[in-house]
């Protein structure tokens, strides 16, 4: 059944049918005056919310339902409210969109998490086990609802689970019986019906219900604008740097340079200890780091766990090969295909800029611009440089002809807020090369790329903007209070 028979969202929270009370029993949980809150699945059947796009007024009750359901701390939300907007004055409109998570039949959360922390429920629901979750919040990046938040107080991400313990008991969603006007509801769905036909799943400005195969079915005005956008596009902010990730993937990208070009003993001691320090330094990216192990554990479908498992085992063999030799051709191998699968693991739908294989020729230039410049190959050095800083001017390129704030939204960061940085990037990497170049000091020449390397690194991350839902137009903004 896929339309909105198969649930009576919005029903009063409390249980208790009026017949039950009449004959002087106890009321029974998830049952209303109305009929259950919710009926029982058949087969090939899972629950989804829907959505009434018309009849939503933007209270956010939902939002603090979930809230109190759930005991979510202050900036930890599982269900936002976003608002879109279009049409040409005077004949404007502005719809509320709330949305949480859309449960897929293809969860991008699930297939990237290194430690299988997530599960797809017989019921349908896309459950986070928390007892296995790293805090890696690589579900977020993979993710192009940006549904997984990281939660501080736990140090790890947490979502949406439907309220299943709620749902066991037939009652609906806490977001769902907080709805003063029903326009959100929870029903069953045929899996195979809408995996044919999932185009209810597309509003204005929502990622492609495509992506993931998002089950929440989404009911739009009749009079929505053909041009719409985002109330909160306006409000566009860097995000966060990740030091340590910076930290692992220079200078496991530096290790790897020098092992592909190693000649003496001394080499070969200074890639293995790259190859140690990059790693001791990722787990400071952790929300728990003691449990850092389980990363290995989705070696099928993880690109975060194949880079853990090779970049392990090129530091091992780099270790070995201060002692043998024999080891550096095998370690220098293992670490192309550790850089490989490090940058591979950005090439993800619901982040546009590094969604594209120039992120991983960027990820090998910089290993052939940095390792070489110290192992004295300049030319191949300076090679590198030259297409890292391509790569990056294509990318800008193909950005240009994206349409949206995750595509426009890093040039504007990247090219106006950060311009000087992107300046200096550029600025040191010519001084650098034309070093090399000239026969100055290796010191020289190697110290202005890695400057250059890292102001590109910080760049790659603070100027990446997230497919997501709509957003607020105060939600955010600084004075905004909300």
């Amino acid at each position: 059944m896929v339309g909105g028979l198969g649930g009576l969202g919005g029903a009063p929270t409390g249980g208790g049918g009026g017949v039950a009370v009449a004959l002087g029993r106890k009321p029974e949980v998830g049952i209303t005056p109305r009929g259950p809150e919710l009926l029982a699945l058949d087969a090939g059947e899972q629950y989804r919310f829907a959505f009434s796009m018309s009849a939503c007024i933007g209270c956010h009750s939902c939002e603090v339902a979930c809230a109190e359901q759930n005991g979510l701390p202050p900036g930890t939300a599982w269900r936002r409210v976003g608002e879109i907007e279009g049409g040409d004055h005077p004949d404007t409109r502005r719809f509320h969109l709330s949305m949480s998570c859309n449960h897929c039949l293809e969860p991008a959360c699930l297939e990237g998490c290194p430690t299988n922390a997530y599960e797809k429920l017989a019921n349908g629901v896309v459950a986070h086990h928390a007892d296995e979750c790293i805090g890696c919040q690589y579900c977020t990046w993979n993710c192009p609802y940006s549904v997984p938040a990281f939660q501080p107080d736990r140090r790890i991400v947490t979502k949406c689970d439907l309220c299943n313990p709620r749902l066991e008991a037939g009652m609906a969603p806490a977001c769902v019986s907080a709805c003063p006007t029903h326009a959100i509801t929870v029903e069953k769905v045929d899996v195979a019906a809408w995996r044919a036909d999932h185009r209810a799943a597309d509003a204005p400005e929502l990622p492609s219900g495509d992506l993931t195969l998002s089950t929440t079915r989404i009911e739009l005005p009749r009079d929505v604008p053909g041009e719409t956008f985002a109330a909160g596009d306006w409000n566009l902010r860097p995000e966060h740097p990740h030091w340590s990730l910076v930290w692992l993937t220079l200078l496991s990208q530096l290790a790897v340079g020098v092992s592909a070009t190693i000649g003496s003993a001394s080499e070969r001691a200074l890639a293995a200890g790259l190859a140690g320090a990059a790693l001791a330094g990722a787990l400071f990216h952790l929300g728990r780091p003691a449990m850092a192990y389980k990363a290995l554990r989705n070696l099928r479908r993880s690109w975060l766990s194949r880079e853990v498992a090779l970049l392990s085992l090129y530091a091992l063999l780099a270790v070995v090969a201060v002692a043998a030799p024999a080891a550096a051709v095998p370690a220098a191998l293992v670490g192309l295909a550790g850089v490989y699968a490090s940058a591979r693991l950005y090439v993800v739908p619901g982040r546009p800029a590094w969604d594209s294989p120039l992120t991983i020729l960027r990820f090998l230039a910089t290993a052939a611009a940095l390792g070489p410049a110290l192992t004295g190959h300049r030319l191949l050095s300076v090679a590198g440089v030259a297409v890292a800083l391509g790569a990056t001017v294509a990318n800008w390129a193909r950005l240009r002809r994206g349409r949206g704030r995750p595509w426009r939204g890093p040039l504007r960061l990247e090219l106006g807020w950060f311009r000087s940085w992107t300046v200096v990037r550029f600025a040191t990497a010519g001084l650098g090369a034309l070093a090399l170049g000239a026969g100055l000091p290796v010191v020289v020449g190697f110290a202005a790329l890695a400057a250059s390397e890292l102001v590109g690194r910080w760049l790659f991350y603070v100027t990446v903007v997230p497919l997501d839902i709509p957003g607020a137009f105060w939600r955010g903004a600084p004075g905004g209070g909300r």
